[in-house]
């Protein structure tokens, strides 16, 4: 985090103070976002690429953050008003002197960034700067300057004095706002790349999987083939059986063809049987090779389809909710449901990948649950799995966004309906008819 850009931070909230911090919230294992005023910054306390950023990409969560310091948060600084912003002298350390009501009594505390190359924190303050609580609490042991919940927290040593010049142009925050998201961008561009050819490697192993599981399956076109020659040999018997009663042996030759008796059988009407059973066991089982084809090669569209929505994705947060379904896989038991699960703010996601995942989804679906689809077009179905929880609207979207992105068709705009479960009767498989709907128009690049 550069200090120039910091202390010009600083001077802008104390420009244009009182601000209030309408919420604080983590959305990343190092990530904060503050919304403070009418603008939404970020704080990225990743250590060795700490920053203070901004963006007009939508940036949600894989999970939900319910630690005591998320709590804290939530408790010392929601709808605070921002006294004072202070920068600590040459440190990059920002504090923000906060203040808030809390059952008609005024409640003053410090909410410290510390952007210090591999020693970040965030950290809660009262004013006789005894620690409240911290992203990372660090003991003696660790470092001179412990952070610890009622310790004093020791003031950080200063660097060398440097002249640092404070822009103070007419137009602070838009200035301000400009160097944040050219901020952002770089530091995406850096990051994002490598996240890329991560997840599009696990999503490649995937597919290179059930390709070589679609190559092992036996022919059909062959399986039917051996099928017709055993009904064939089993007719052929039965034909000439009136003739033959007292016939033993192991081989003989029917309407000019040798035909080879199976080892179980001790008469031909028992292998004319056989015959028979053999051809109907292999009629079904390359009627079955059919199906599984099928059943493997939309499961391989569907990842070929991520795979895509993964090259393309602009902003880490989105990457992560793509991927949250893969960092989950070595928890997987062999019992576990077929159906693809990603996780947006804590809540669970589930989208089929083919029909048998589509019907087998919408019966593990609770009444409450939400069931989405995109309207007249045959393609995945999709539950939250929130049961009595109220979802926020943006959960919704960002889930008919995954699966309009999973669709395997060309650009342009699409509806996608979204109702209660319960409010969705099964016709045949996964065809359904649903009522108390609502839609959501989306563009699909």
């Amino acid at each position: 985090m550069n200090l120039n850009l910091l202390k010009r931070f600083a001077f802008f909230l104390n420009h244009n103070s009182p601000l209030k911090l309408r919420l604080i919230k983590r959305i990343g294992d190092n990530l904060f976002k503050l919304q403070i005023g009418a603008n939404t910054f970020y704080f990225d306390l990743s250590r060795g690429k700490s920053s203070i950023f901004v963006t007009e990409d939508l940036l949600l969560s894989p999970k939900s953050y319910n630690a005591p310091f998320d709590k804290s948060l939530e408790k010392y600084c929601a709808n605070a008003f921002i006294i004072k912003a202070q920068v600590d002298g040459e440190n990059r350390i920002l504090q923000l002197f906060l203040e808030t009501k809390k059952s008609y009594k005024a409640l003053e505390v410090i909410l410290q960034a510390e952007f210090t190359g591999r020693n970040t924190n965030l950290i809660l303050l009262n004013k006789e700067q005894v620690v409240l609580d911290a992203l990372r609490h660090i003991t003696p042991s660790q470092s001179f300057r412990e952070v610890r919940i009622n310790k004093k927290l020791l003031p950080l040593p200063q660097p060398p004095s440097k002249k640092v010049i404070t822009k103070r142009e007419e137009n602070v925050e838009e200035d301000l706002l400009m160097d944040f998201k050219n901020l952002f961008f770089c530091k995406k561009q850096e990051v994002l790349g490598q996240k890329i050819l991560k997840v599009s490697h696990h999503i490649q192993q995937k597919i290179l999987h059930l390709q070589g599981i679609l190559q092992t399956l036996e022919n059909q076109e062959l399986l039917e083939q051996k099928a017709k020659e055993e009904l064939g040999l089993g007719k052929t018997i039965i034909h000439n059986l009136y003739h033959l009663l007292d016939f033993k042996g192991k081989e003989i030759v029917l309407e000019g063809k040798l035909i080879v008796l199976p080892p179980k059988a001790h008469s031909l009407s028992q292998a004319a049987q056989i015959f028979f059973e053999n051809s109907k066991k292999l009629h079904k089982k390359a009627k079955n090779i059919y199906l599984q084809e099928n059943h493997l090669q939309e499961k391989i569209d569907f990842y070929q389809n991520l795979l895509e929505m993964v090259q393309n994705v602009t902003n880490i947060n989105d990457l992560e909710i793509l991927d949250s379904n893969f960092q989950k896989d070595s928890k997987k038991k062999k019992n576990d449901k077929a159906f693809e699960s990603f996780f947006i703010e804590g809540f669970k996601v589930s989208i089929g990948k083919n029909e048998r995942e589509n019907i087998a989804l919408l019966k593990e679906a609770r009444a409450e649950d939400l069931w989405l689809h995109i309207r007249n077009i045959p393609s995945s179905h999709c539950i939250i799995h929130c049961g009595r929880n109220k979802i926020p609207d943006i959960i919704i979207y960002k889930a008919a966004q995954i699966l309009v992105g999973l669709l395997k068709s060309y650009g342009g705009s699409y509806e996608v309906d979204y109702t209660k479960r319960k409010f969705v009767k099964i016709l045949e498989g996964a065809r359904v008819v649903y009522a108390k709907e609502q839609t959501l128009s989306l563009i699909k690049e």
